[in-house]
């Protein structure tokens, strides 16, 4: 090997380790950013204990409410108008109240809320009424809108979508049938076929 071969062999090999030197370099700048888009949004700083800030549903605004599990901008809005209308929440029981959300929203959004004149047994009756509602079978052909987005991977417009074909085209004849809803392709009727029901 000529002395020219060699130093074009080690040009390239510094060339190769640089380039993968940078995109190792952007891929953690990237990572590190959405980590702490991340952090912030859940309240984590550095040097204080790692556990997200919990929401205060009397005072949160809708960008903070959409952001909570399951609550999209209806249901955000829902809430700010029902808290203007009622003053303030005094239990978690009461968000049960606001309409398109239920004991089972309430039971899933609770480790993201500020406990509100709650007792440790309506926090676990509440955790409890709310796993039912969530282990139970939802009938697909009787469900409300609110029944419909307890069920993963359903949303207010997927589920909207269940009840507009359902009034088009009448009862389920069988669970699989739900795949004929526009919205709702093989990945989404795997997480839910064991959910749901046809009566």
């Amino acid at each position: 090997m000529t002395r020219k071969s060699k130093v074009t062999i080690i040009v390239l090999d510094s060339s190769l380790v640089i380039g993968i030197l940078v995109l190792v370099v952007n891929n953690l700048m990237q990572t590190s950013q959405k980590g702490k888009e991340l952090q912030e949004w859940m309240g984590i700083t550095e040097g204080k204990n790692e556990e997200f800030k919990k929401v205060n549903i009397n005072t949160a605004d809708i960008e903070t409410l959409v952001k909570l599990p399951g609550i999209g901008p209806v249901k955000a809005q829902s809430i700010i108008d029902y808290r203007e209308k009622i003053g303030k929440f005094e239990s978690l029981y009461e968000i049960a109240k606001v309409k398109g959300i239920g004991k089972a929203t309430v039971a899933k959004l609770e480790p993201y809320l500020k406990i509100i004149g709650d007792s440790a047994e309506v926090k676990s009756s509440l955790r409890s009424e709310g796993a039912k509602a969530i282990t139970s079978k939802i009938n697909i052909n009787t469900a409300s809108l609110n029944e419909l987005t307890i069920l993963p991977g359903i949303g207010e417009k997927k589920a909207q979508a269940i009840i507009k074909y359902r009034e088009g085209v009448g009862n389920f004849k069988s669970k699989d049938e739900i795949k004929n809803v526009k919205e709702i392709g093989n990945g989404v009727y795997k997480k839910i076929k064991r959910k749901i029901e046809v009566k």
